[in-house]
């Protein structure tokens, strides 16, 4: 986790302090299962590069402590998604109506 400046306008603030927080988790190197990371690699991600590092940016707040909570609970949230199994598809039957 880095603290940077954010973007935007918002006067002094934003122009003096380093507020946002830019987060890099490496998802080779974590303590995660085996099969987690494989299905995070695979994700249609732009925030994950090819190294495999979660490159994520919070500035949504005016302190640096907010943007780090945010930080963390949004990479948590796109962790518990990929924990989601797909349901397969269940293929639907042509009705009477339509074959007529």
């Amino acid at each position: 986790m880095q603290a940077i400046r954010a973007q935007g306008s918002g006067g002094q603030n934003v122009n003096k302090v380093s507020s946002a927080i830019h987060l890099r988790f490496d998802i080779n190197g974590s303590s995660l299962p085996e099969k987690l990371k494989e299905k995070l690699l695979q994700l249609k991600d732009s925030r994950v590069t090819n190294d495999g590092v979660f490159v994520l940016k919070a500035q949504n707040y005016r302190t640096q402590e907010q943007n780090r909570e945010d930080a963390l609970a949004r990479l948590v949230a796109w962790i518990k998604a990929a924990t989601i199994e797909q349901k397969p598809r269940i293929k639907t039957k042509v009705s009477r109506a339509a074959k007529a």
